[in-house]
C-alpha cells in the first residue's frame, strides 16, 4: 500500500511540473552542442562526447532536485552555509590551478568547481535567512549591513581565489534578493551612491593586476592589440563578421584558424554568433529571456516567500551571467571569466545550473497555490 501511495504521490509531482523550462535549457544546451563542436572539431571530438554527457546527466540532475522539496533548504539553511564554506576553504588545500587561478578540485572524472556552487547555495541561505529574520521588509542601511555580513565571508573566498566575475555574481544577488524582499527607496540610493564611491577603492586595492588591467583594455582594447586586448578583438571581429545571417555553421574562421582562445568556454557566444549572425544572436536572446521570464512566473505565482526569492535569486544569476557574458564578447563589458551557462563548455557549470533549475521546479511542484 505505502509503494502504491507514493507511486501517486510522485505521479502527482510529475503532472505539476512545467516543462518550459526545462525545454527552454535544452534547447540552449542543443545550441550549444553545435556550437562546442564547431569551435574544436578540428582538434578533437571529445569536448563534444564529454558535453552531451554533461547534459544528460544535468538532465538526471534536473529531475532528483526538482523532486525535493525547496522547503527542505530553509530548514537545513545552516548546514548548507557551513558546507559552501568548507568547500571553499578546501579550494585551498587541495585546489588545482589553472590560468593563474586556484578554483577547481581534482575528482578524476572532472574538475569540480565550488564556487559555482556557492553562488546557489548562497541564493537558498541568504533567502533563509531574509524569510527567518525580516519578516516583511528591511529597515534601513543597519539591516542591508547586517544581513550582508552572510554573504561577505563567501565573497571573500571566491575572491582570494581570484574569482572576481563569481564574486560580482554574489553582490547582484544579494542587491536583487533585498529589494524584492522590500526595501525602502531612501536605503536603496545610500547602497548605489555607496557602491559608486566605493568602486575607485575596489579597483586600487582589492584586484589583481591583471583584473585592473583587464578593466583598462575594455576601456582601450586597441592599447594592447597582441596582448591584454587580443581575446576581446578576436571576438568582436568574429561577432561583427557574421553579419545578419552569420557565414553558416561550422564556417567561422576565427576559432577553427586559432585566433580566438578559449572559443569552447567563455567565448562560446562569439563562436555561435559568427556562425548564425544577428539572427541567431536574436534567437539565442529570447531563448535567455523565455527561461528568465518563467523561472520569475513561477515566483511570483507561489504562495511561499522563501519560495519566491529563490526563484528570483535563480533569475537574478542567469541574468548576470549571460548580460555579462555577451556584452563582453562584443567589447561593452569587461572580461570576467563568467561563463554563458548552458553554452560555455564545463562540467561544473553544467550541472550547477541544472541544479538550479531543478529548484526552481520544485517551487512550482511543492507549492500550494499551483
Amino acid at each position: 500500500m505505502k509503494n502504491n501511495r507514493d507511486v501517486r504521490v510522485l505521479i502527482k509531482k510529475v503532472k505539476k511540473m512545467s516543462y518550459r523550462i526545462l525545454l527552454n535549457a535544452v534547447l540552449i544546451a542543443v545550441i550549444s552542442a553545435f556550437s562546442i563542436y564547431s569551435a574544436t572539431y578540428t582538434k578533437t571530438t571529445s569536448f563534444l562526447k564529454k558535453d552531451l554527457i554533461w547534459l544528460l546527466l544535468g538532465i538526471v540532475v534536473y529531475f532528483v532536485f526538482s523532486m525535493i522539496d525547496f522547503k527542505l533548504y530553509r530548514r537545513y539553511s545552516r548546514l548548507i552555509y557551513g558546507a559552501s564554506l568548507i568547500s571553499l576553504l578546501a579550494v585551498f588545500a587541495f585546489g588545482v590551478t589553472k590560468l593563474g587561478a586556484k578554483r577547481w578540485i581534482d575528482l578524476g572524472f572532472m574538475n569540480l568547481q565550488p564556487s559555482e556552487f556557492a553562488k546557489i547555495f548562497m541564493v537558498l541561505t541568504f533567502s533563509a535567512l531574509l524569510v527567518n529574520n525580516y519578516k516583511s521588509s528591511f529597515s534601513g542601511l543597519k539591516d542591508v549591513v547586517k544581513s550582508g555580513i552572510h554573504i561577505l565571508p563567501v565573497f571573500i573566498l571566491i575572491l582570494k581565489q581570484p574569482d572576481l566575475g563569481t564574486s560580482l555574481t554574489l553582490i547582484a544577488v544579494f542587491g536583487v534578493l533585498i529589494f524584492v524582499h522590500g526595501i525602502d527607496s531612501k536605503t536603496i540610493t545610500i547602497m548605489l551612491g555607496s557602491l559608486v564611491a566605493f568602486v575607485p577603492f575596489a579597483y586600487f586595492f582589492l584586484l589583481k593586476e591583471y583584473q585592473q588591467t583587464r578593466i583598462l583594455t575594455f576601456l582601450n582594447p586597441e592599447k594592447d592589440l597582441l596582448g591584454s586586448g587580443w581575446n576581446v578583438t578576436q571576438s568582436m571581429i568574429a561577432v561583427g563578421s557574421g553579419g545578419l545571417f552569420g557565414k553558416g555553421l561550422f564556417q567561422g574562421t576565427q576559432s577553427k584558424l586559432k585566433f580566438l582562445p578559449e572559443s569552447h568556454t567563455d567565448f562560446i557566444g562569439a563562436v555561435f554568433l559568427e556562425e548564425t549572425g544577428f539572427v541567431g544572436g536574436l534567437i539565442l536572446l529570447v531563448l535567455y529571456y523565455s527561461l528568465i521570464y518563467n523561472i520569475v512566473r513561477i515566483g511570483n505565482n507561489s504562495n511561499d516567500e522563501y519560495g519566491r526569492l529563490i526563484c528570483y535569486g535563480v533569475a537574478a544569476i542567469i541574468f548576470f551571467h549571460t548580460t555579462v557574458n555577451l556584452g563582453m564578447i562584443i567589447g561593452i563589458m569587461p572580461v570576467t571569466g563568467l561563463p554563458l551557462l548552458l553554452m560555455s563548455y564545463g562540467g561544473s557549470s553544467y550541472i550547477f545550473t541544472f541544479m538550479m533549475l531543478g529548484i526552481v521546479q520544485s517551487v512550482k511542484v511543492h507549492s500550494d497555490k499551483y
